[in-house]
């Protein structure tokens, strides 16, 4: 087999590279184009031409966003590859884009696969398409196939693609060949390297390949909050360089889903399925790792494989990150031999082993017709200058986020452990019931903690992120470097003043002080507001007037939080499909009132006379002590010299404390 690749720059001068070469059509000879020009009349006559010179051969062909010849990178091009096969048949075929992914797969590889087919090579250009799907319905014809190729590209304009053959031009469609014979050796390699950064996500509503909210919030809203509106507002290009990372249970490592389509509504869309509770982790790419791993591939295909030709199909987010340091990537290529492929939006990779649709990632397909195996000494450069510190400072900046956040959740699992454990020790001792109280509220204080500090913590990682990647793209700015240490610098003050916030509420007050219902419900809700944001429960407040009392403050903040927290639970125990509390403020007569109700359907009436009995309990975790109520009231009425008292209504209950 011989392949020959060619810059097109005229009818002409293509007629005359064929005849110089001395190809002759045959059905046995594979063309691919890949084209920068997406208008169909132009790419039409270069297929035209193509078949009046070549008639019988397989043309499969892909818009790009990049186009790739004899170790070098091309942009605004057209590339035509042809190879010309001695011992190998080929078979060709193009099909329509179906809403069923699985069954379009299916159809296509029962049309042109063979006992001896070795290699399918595909291009999709649908935005439709679930691409895991497709490779899917293939392997289920035939699992020991070695599958490459990708999604078209289009220029970074995300406004449509093609793939076409000799006879159809699509937005919409699939061309597809196989590679058939005994004698054909067919093996691929991948390689991605984009690492999560910042704190997990999941994802809370999607459909089909689409996601609509990830933590409840959209989609869209969580890349302007993490990345900030300029990424936001340039999806899905700015997608590319920052895609979403999940991790693959088979290896541990992890895969990209770059963004395909922004609807405008908020949601996102992909090339594959997007399942509701999948984690997800933003990220960014390790350019040393990309550019190592690129060399491992060559060595392994060196040293393993037997290589006559080489076609590479990789992601032009890849390209865009790496900038310069991607074309000495693909310039080491050319130590292994004739190489070709093109830069799209997405990458098929399957062998016997594994069955990925990948983003962001580079594919090598090396095909050969002989067992005679590369005599050549690899000698690779170096690409990278040292480090400066401006990049080191950046990089520290992201490990300190990212250590943090592991640290405060460590420690947030080792007080919650620490809180069960006392609690069993003194379930007995009702001397210390008020401590034991305590430490159980610490315990639920810290995981609230832990929530209050996630946006800032992720405010950091987002910054020192995008100053890794300005330093790395070779586009330092000093101006945007100082500002975004001093952003960094007013998060890191506000995680110490969240700290400070919270402890205030654990010392007890030793005198009375003036102050109004409204100040005291408002501190236990700026306690519980994220956990409330988190869950989607409503809370409406009334204040009739500003009511003044004066009492113990910090007691009293504490019950209402341990009011609204059992609120909380129970509504989420039942499932509650429009979550709310209700919370109302109000002077009669000589006494201040503050009530908290709730939709949850209400206490059982034969237990409502006991919840405010120790010890006494409904729930059935070992982490319940039954003193959360009996200690609310304790403190309201022996402390406060007030009373608590509660009582079902209409859709739920109502929890009512009144102080003098």
């Amino acid at each position: 087999m011989k392949t020959f690749n060619i810059r097109f720059r005229s009818d002409e001068k293509l007629r005359d590279y064929i005849y110089e070469n001395q190809i002759i059509d045959s059905s046995d000879i594979l063309i691919q184009v890949f084209s920068h020009q997406k208008k169909h009349n132009e790419i039409q006559k270069i297929t035209l031409l193509l078949n009046e010179l070549l008639p019988s051969a397989a043309v499969i062909g892909t818009t790009t966003d990049g186009e790739i010849i004899e170790g070098r990178i091309l942009t605004s091009n057209i590339v035509i590859s042809i190879t010309v096969f001695d011992y190998t048949s080929l078979k060709s075929t193009f099909l329509e884009s179906q809403s069923d992914s699985y069954s379009a797969g299916v159809t296509l590889a029962n049309e042109i696969i063979q006992k001896d087919t070795k290699a399918l090579i595909l291009f999709v250009s649908a935005d439709d398409i679930d691409a895991s799907e497709i490779l899917n319905g293939i392997k289920s014809v035939k699992q020991d196939l070695v599958i490459s190729g990708g999604l078209c590209g289009d220029g970074g304009k995300f406004d449509g693609g093609s793939v076409f053959n000799y006879t159809h031009i699509s937005k919409n469609g699939i061309v597809a060949v196989s590679l058939n014979g005994e004698k054909l050796t067919a093996s691929n390699r991948y390689t991605s390297e984009w690492e999560p950064v910042g704190r997990s996500f999941k994802i809370t509503k999607s459909k089909k390949n689409r996601i609509f909210t990830v933590d409840k919030m959209s989609v869209y809203d969580l890349y302007e909050k993490y990345l900030g509106s300029e990424i936001a507002t340039k999806l899905p290009l700015s997608g590319l360089q920052f895609p979403f990372v999940f991790k693959d249970t088979t290896n541990g490592s992890y895969i990209a889903r770059s963004v395909r389509s922004n609807p405008g509504d908020g949601s996102l869309t992909f090339a594959t399925k997007m399942d509701e509770q999948q984690s997800l982790h933003i990220a960014f790419g390790n350019a040393e790792k990309m550019f190592q791993n690129t060399q491992n591939i060559i060595k392994d295909i060196a040293q393993n494989e037997s290589v006559e030709t080489l076609f590479i199909y990789a992601s032009g987010g890849r390209r865009r990150f790496l900038q310069n340091i991607a074309h000495a990537e693909i310039e080491q290529y050319k130590m292994l031999g004739t190489n070709c492929g093109y830069y799209g939006y997405g990458e098929f990779f399957a062998n016997e082993e594994k069955s990925l649709f990948l983003n962001q990632s580079m594919t090598a397909l090396a095909l050969s017709e002989s067992n005679k195996k590369i005599q050549k000494e690899l000698y690779f450069k170096t690409h990278y200058k040292k480090l400066d510190m401006n990049l080191e400072i950046t990089r520290a900046l992201t490990n300190i986020a990212k250590v943090s956040s592991q640290e405060l959740q460590d420690l947030n699992q080792k007080l919650e452990l620490r809180v069960k454990e006392e609690v069993k020790k003194s379930r007995d001792k009702d001397s210390i019931m008020i401590h034991n109280s305590k430490l159980a509220q610490m315990g639920e204080m810290m995981s609230m903690i832990a929530h209050q500090w996630r946006q800032p913590l992720s405010a950091i990682t987002a910054a020192s992120t995008g100053l890794q990647i300005k330093i790395d793209l070779g586009k330092y700015d000093e101006k945007l470097f100082l500002y975004s240490l001093e952003k960094i610098e007013e998060y890191v003050y506000h995680l110490s003043n969240t700290i400070d916030d919270f402890a205030g509420f654990f010392k007890p007050s030793k005198k009375k002080e003036d102050t109004t219902l409204e100040k005291l419900t408002e501190k236990a809700l700026f306690i519980l507001s994220s956990s409330f944001v988190k869950h989607s429960i409503e809370v409406t407040t009334t204040y009739e007037k500003e009511v003044t009392l004066s009492t113990y403050s910090n007691e009293v903040v504490q019950v209402l939080i341990n009011l609204l927290k059992n609120g909380e639970n129970i509504l989420l125990v039942r499932e509650i499909k429009e979550p709310k509390i209700e919370i109302n403020c109000f002077e009669k007569g000589q006494k201040k009132y503050i009530e908290i109700i709730d939709n949850a359907g209400g206490i059982d009436e034969a237990i409502i006379d006991k919840i405010f009995e120790s010890y006494f309990t409904t729930k059935e975790s070992a982490d319940s002590t039954g003193l959360g109520l009996y200690m609310s009231k304790f403190i309201i009425e022996d402390s406060c010299k007030g009373k608590l008292e509660v009582e079902n209504v209409s859709d739920g209950a109502k929890f009512t404390i009144i102080l003098d």
